[in-house]
């Protein structure tokens, strides 16, 4: 369990993709360019196994944006992507708003 200070600690923010590409050298990962309205960030998913590049672009998610920026085959990553995960990673559903928002609207 964890306390609603900790929560709070917790940044979840509405972002659209407005460029997305593989990550050379990668099977998996895909860069994505999000827009969060005052500024954008990068971020690193693995789900290119699942869904090409173009599936992300012009759509929004919400993203996890104050983790600590981590690398992955050499690509930074500031940010992360929120999906749900049903069985051990055989379906992998992004969290989407259901219809659009504000970019950079936190998610509470």
């Amino acid at each position: 369990m964890i306390s609603i200070e900790d929560f709070k600690k917790i940044e979840l923010r509405v972002g659209t993709v407005i460029k997305a590409e593989r990550v050379s050298g990668s099977e998996r990962l895909i860069k994505l360019i999000v827009d969060f309205g005052e500024y954008t960030k990068q971020a690193i998913t693995g789900l290119a196994h699942m869904y090409k590049p173009n599936f992300f672009l012009g759509n929004q998610y919400v993203f996890l944006v104050n983790l600590k920026p981590a690398k992955f085959k050499g690509e930074l990553s500031e940010c992360m992507l929120l999906a749900a995960v049903e069985d051990e990673e055989k379906e992998i559903a992004p969290i989407a708003p259901i219809k659009k928002i504000k970019n950079g609207s936190r998610v509470v």
